[in-house]
């Protein structure tokens, strides 16, 4: 494979995993809700749980917008400099790795945050299957 087939690869699943992690997102905050008791209060677990897939959200915009504005900065420095050396913006521009790194970790943080808020549901529903 080649490195361009391998990177659209690499975005297809990305963009797979995105779209069904708002999905599971979206769940999990539906399947709290069904913990509430009558004066619409949650347990601490649930809670918590909450506070994770509201996190998980926030990263995922996150995502978007920390890749989207360093690229831009990014290829507005770099045409310029082009445009400085050549007096054109058209040309072969490198892209570092670290350009990327802060949308990575993005989503990476963000799976970990919806993984644990779907375990802290998995331990409330032991705990009450324990009573």
């Amino acid at each position: 494979m080649t490195g361009k087939e391998l990177w659209a690869q690499y975005q297809h699943y990305t963009r797979d995993f995105t779209e069904h992690a708002r999905k599971l997102g979206f769940g999990g905050v539906a399947v709290c809700w069904l913990f509430r008791d009558e004066h619409f209060r949650f347990p601490y677990l649930i809670y918590a749980a909450l506070l994770l897939f509201v996190i998980y959200f926030i990263c995922d915009i996150l995502q978007s917008l920390l890749g989207a504005l360093i690229v831009r900065i990014f290829t507005e420095r770099a045409e310029a400099k082009l445009w400085n050396e050549t007096q054109s913006i058209e040309g072969e521009i490198y892209k570092p790795r670290w350009v990327d790194g802060p949308a990575f970790s993005m989503f990476c943080i963000k799976a970990i945050f919806l993984t644990t808020g779907f375990v802290i549901i998995g331990f409330e529903l032991i705990r009450r299957l324990a009573i």
